[in-house]
């Protein structure tokens, strides 16, 4: 289960850490038992590994040294960092030293990382406390045990290579940012401790019925679990379940609660408390289902005006701060969006929480990207392990409507048309609250475009990629999709075409700022009559880094965005903010 940071006071050792390469993998334990075998103090001593501190400091023949290295901010993304390092891919060795003072007593002390990528591995004074596989999700180590009086090092291999069975696999479409990307903190808890805390809603009958549940680390849990909404009146008691689980559930009267939507995205304290410990967040109480054609929020249709965005900022990777962010919704809101696609794996968490606030619904995914090598048990529990961590991360986010379990994967593949269904399945046994989604492909037949992919009856929402008017035929070409409007609600997920921003011309010239609007032009017209088309994320807000798009427009960036990398809008951004805010999709 994963551990719930976001509430919990924290200490961040964030900051300036120091960094070692290790191109070879020398650097843990290389060659040991051979210069053990020597018999010779000096050498063996040179061949000690990295994470055990006096290392660095009881030799001076020694080829590291984690007390000075380079120094690099974290969090950071490590070629935006260090510019020697650009296109970097290895193994890098980081670390950092803390004072035991700087630890709020507690019985327990863990050491959570937001997302490191690729492979981990940390070491605290030396003792080991665990590895970790994923990029984009968090993750945490019990420290107690390893913590000393005075100054602690933590140090952390960071492997940021590609790798064919890894999530994503080897090829991709975007950028590989190696390093700490997120922040790193100590959690202090009592012994035993609410872990983590689930909040779902569903409204009938008048009544709104809030379901929560939680989950106590603890041996044997001795007491009840309460629950308190300060602001609705409410307190109760949980009732345990098998194990470390507690589930309870509150009926009020719709009339009593405002309900979280884009347009009043109200946020309730919810306070859980266990014997010594209480946990509290911020929830907004909302139900989210499909009726036919349709998305609703509250039992109310909703269109979903979105575009699709990376996280990525020129200049930092994926280090997002919270500027960054918040420069991601002015644009959101200035389009007119009240949805976003974070493609194509979990951004920062820090977006569902200010998307809560400012009313913005999210479709969140792992990188089930392209050529998964679904048959792979090994993969299928990484797959499993990254759809845990990123929904228990954020299944209290009243703005994440739509988990995406995959992207542009092979619909003529009979082994990923076994695992996909299973993944859809376990993202529901997780989180039933929410609706299943995955990019897709559209089909162009005699009888007009179909959605030919056996998953569709598996999601609760079809996400279509489709480039009419840019690898392939017209923009308005949707036109002839073959409607029916008491359907699987359909989302167009990726839709849109490149250009260079500054460079005009007529627009049936490719790669011109008039051209991508005239895509934009034909896209949005063709779409606003279908009424099993329930919303769509074109491709993309702004501009990101590609190393396969090298031609004289692109140079290593994607160039199908709204707006530059350095934030220039294009023109397609007018045409996409109006059709979003002229009201013709009301």
């Amino acid at each position: 289960m994963q551990l719930l940071v976001g509430p919990r006071e924290t200490v961040s050792i964030d900051g300036v850490w120091q960094a070692i390469p290790d191109q070879y993998e020398q650097h843990d334990g290389y060659d040991e038992d051979y210069f053990d075998d020597l018999d010779q103090p000096d050498i063996e001593m040179m061949h000690r590994s990295i994470y055990e501190p006096e290392a660095s400091t009881d030799a001076d023949l020694i080829d590291y040294n984690i007390y000075d290295g380079y120094s690099v901010q974290v969090p950071s993304s490590l070629g935006e960092n260090i510019p020697e390092f650009r296109g970097y891919e290895g193994w890098m060795w980081f670390a950092q030293t803390f004072d035991r003072s700087l630890i709020e007593d507690g019985d327990r002390t863990h050491l959570r990382f937001g997302a490191v990528n690729y492979k981990t591995k940390v070491w605290l004074n030396g003792h080991e406390l665990g590895t970790h596989e994923g990029g984009f999700t968090p993750f945490s180590f019990e420290a107690t045990d390893a913590l000393e009086d005075g100054e602690n090092v933590v140090v952390v291999r960071v492997d940021s290579k590609r790798y064919e069975d890894g999530m994503p696999e080897k090829m991709t479409d975007f950028y590989n940012f190696g390093g700490i990307n997120r922040g790193v903190d100590l959690v202090t808890t009592p012994a035993e401790f609410i872990r983590n805390f689930k909040v779902g809603t569903t409204i009938a009958d008048g009544a709104v019925d809030i379901d929560i549940s939680a989950w106590v680390d603890a041996s044997e849990p001795s007491e009840p679990v309460t629950v308190e909404i300060p602001d609705l009146g409410v307190e109760t008691e949980l009732e345990a379940e098998n194990g470390p689980a507690f589930s309870g559930t509150i009926s009020i009267p719709e009339s009593a609660v405002d309900l979280w939507s884009p347009s009043d995205p109200r946020l309730y304290t919810v306070r859980l408390s266990y014997r010594g410990d209480t946990i509290e967040d911020r929830v907004g109480l909302r139900e989210v289902s499909v009726d036919g054609g349709e998305v609703r929020i509250n039992g109310e249709p909703i269109w979903l005006r979105g575009i699709a965005l990376h996280e990525e900022v020129a200049g930092q990777g994926r280090a997002l701060d919270s500027e960054d962010i918040r420069t991601r919704f002015q644009w959101l809101n200035e389009l007119g969006c009240n949805y976003a696609r974070l493609a194509h794996y979990p951004h920062t968490e820090e977006m569902a929480r200010v998307a809560d606030e400012e009313g913005i619904l999210l479709w969140e995914e792992v990188p089930a990207y392209h050529d998964v090598n679904f048959g792979d048990e090994d993969v299928q529990e990484l797959y499993r392990q990254q759809l845990r961590e990123l929904i228990q991360r954020d299944w209290n986010r009243a703005s994440v409507i739509l988990w995406s379990i995959a992207n542009e994967t092979n619909h003529n593949d009979e082994t990923r048309n076994e695992v996909l269904p299973q993944m859809a399945d376990y993202v529901r046994e997780l989180d039933d609250t929410r609706l299943v989604t995955a990019a897709c492909f559209i089909k162009d037949t005699d009888d007009g475009l179909v959605i030919d992919d056996p998953l569709k009856g598996h999601l609760d929402v079809v996400g279509i990629n489709e480039y009419y008017g840019w690898y392939y035929g017209d923009a308005d070409d949707m036109r002839r999709f073959q409607d029916d409007p008491e359907g699987t609600p359909v989302v167009i997920s990726e839709t849109g075409g490149g250009a260079k921003w500054g460079y005009h011309g007529e627009s049936n010239e490719r790669w011109t700022e008039e051209f991508q609007a005239d895509i934009y032009r034909g896209q949005t017209s063709a779409l606003e009559d279908l009424e099993q088309i329930a919303g769509m994320s074109p491709w993309i807000l702004f501009d990101f880094r590609a190393p396969i798009r090298q031609n004289e427009y692109q140079r290593g960036f994607n160039r199908k965005g709204l707006i530059d990398q350095h934030g220039r809008k294009k023109e397609a951004f007018d045409v996409l903010q109006e059709f979003y805010q002229s009201g013709r999709l009301e």
